[in-house]
């Protein structure tokens, strides 16, 4: 004895990836000189491991900024120290190799791109050995520039779902020098070791390669909305999920936090629609014709709010996947969020509303809903009043959310039937002959008091609202 009809809103759902990889592989930012982020720097070899090394240095710096550089200048070393075997350092990494290299020699910037151990932080063999070592060039997954970096660094074991292998060796992936969401430095291109420096502690005369000599070094134009390039991500190489398809679970850490609640959960991450997925989030839903013709965007059923409307929600020329979700909503006119998603630039057409029905000493109290939407073993419990015949059955207003609804309780006597419990429901229902045997009992005017039970029989009325 109850009526479902589109509910008022829809929470605005962001461009879901349009921020989700922005920390992606950024170990260290692009190197300017003896900049303390230098994951090769001269702090990572042997400057001094030992005490005798250490006492032969002629008062070279240990580490990029705690020393100063034979030539005066502060936080810089100008020449590099021997490389060392790692053998002497204890073993830090079961997927790779990698030894514990002591705190004291990691630049403060190099310890939030690595793995701390025991009395230091877990650093790549090749990076310990050769002091002038540069990860090997590779494809990366979105078929961009790459390097290959080691799974012993966290960042890269982060997102090792999503990095291939291409070229690299086995316990290496390849991570792109440009984040792919943002067309931006990733920041995993940026290891060129300097070989002097300047007074005030930047380059000065060869490099041995920086900023801009590595592809995807240079900063590149902002990523273009809406993309129309290659998958950025394969998301065949993800879990499928969803109810219906067209959706992946993308690990938690790409998805911004702010963004996981509006997402359903998966293994280990959350389901996210392929076509946010593939283009960045730079992306517009398609145009579709929602309810009464209104205006709406074709959004993916994995997304849980359509999903809880998907019954009210029309397929138009969307995908067997998604729903055409209405800009505005039919009952109040309020923004559903559907239409200013990424970088969309919005409804063009008019605010369509359900036209107005029941009419309560001046005061619609209903909605003409389309009948389309209205499940048919509920249809019987509505009337026509002043809807057009292609117009829908009335439904009154404060039924339309029945996920919010939540009717007063009331007591009354009804004729032939006695005293009875139920709740108070709106005269714009359509009660049938058993109405005549309600009464409105404690409810307010314009509602009927519908029994809970069948006074008569005991059994359940299904009236909305009750136990």
């Amino acid at each position: 004895m109850h009526s479902r009809a589109a509910s008022p809103t829809l929470l605005a759902y962001a461009a879901y990836l349009a921020t989700a990889v922005a920390s992606l592989l950024a170990l260290a930012p692009a190197l300017q000189g003896c900049s303390p982020s230098d994951i090769t720097g001269t702090s990572l070899e042997n400057a001094g491991l030992d005490d005798d090394a250490s006492a032969g240095s002629s008062g070279s710096s240990s580490g990029a900024g705690e020393g100063t550089s034979s030539g005066g200048s502060s936080g810089c070393v100008t020449t590099r120290p021997p490389s060392i075997n790692p053998s002497s350092l204890p073993s830090c990494c079961t997927d790779g190799a990698a030894h514990c290299v002591p705190t004291q020699y990691v630049p403060g910037a190099d310890k939030q791109a690595l793995a701390s151990c025991s009395g230091g932080y877990c650093v790549p063999d090749p990076f310990i050995t050769d002091a002038a070592y540069q990860p090997p060039a590779c494809t990366a997954f979105n078929s961009t520039p790459g390097v290959c970096l080691s799974v012993c660094v966290p960042q890269v074991a982060q997102y090792k779902t999503i990095l291939t292998q291409a070229t690299c060796a086995a316990t290496e992936l390849c991570a792109p020098c440009t984040n792919p969401l943002t067309n931006q430095p990733s920041g995993a291109c940026a290891f060129a070791p300097p070989t002097t420096c300047s007074a005030d502690g930047g380059t000065s005369g060869s490099s041995g390669g920086s900023t801009g000599d590595n592809p995807g070094d240079a900063a590149p134009a902002p990523a273009v909305c809406p993309y129309t390039g290659p998958p950025l991500i394969n998301v065949s190489t993800l879990p499928a999920c969803g109810p219906d398809g067209g959706a992946h679970c993308l690990q938690g850490a790409l998805v911004p936090t702010a963004l996981q609640s509006q997402l359903a959960t998966c293994s280990g991450g959350f389901c996210v629609p392929d076509v946010f997925i593939e283009s960045g989030g730079n992306f517009i839903p398609p145009t579709c014709s929602s309810l009464d013709g209104a205006e709406g965007r074709c959004l993916n059923t994995a997304i849980p709010q359509v999903t809880a409307e998907e019954s009210q929600l029309t397929q138009s020329t969307c995908a067997v996947f998604e729903r055409c979700v209405p800009c505005f909503s039919p009952i109040d006119g309020t923004k559903t969020g559907a239409c200013s998603l990424s970088c969309d630039p919005g409804p063009t057409k008019p605010i369509v509303l359900f036209p107005s029905c029941c009419d309560e000493n001046g005061t619609d109290e209903g909605r003409c809903v389309p009948t389309e939407i209205i499940p048919s073993s509920e249809q019987s419990n509505l009337g026509q009043d002043s809807c057009a015949k292609d117009a829908g059955l009335c439904v009154p207003s404060e039924m339309l959310s029945l996920s919010t609804f939540k009717p007063a309780t009331c007591t009354a006597t009804g004729f032939l039937v006695g005293s009875y419990t139920g709740v108070c429901l709106s005269d714009c229902l359509s009660f049938g002959i058993q109405g005549i045997a309600l009464a409105q009992g404690d409810c307010e005017s314009e509602h009927t008091c519908a029994p809970c039970k069948n006074p008569l029989t005991g059994q359940p009325t299904g009236a909305p609202g009750c136990p």
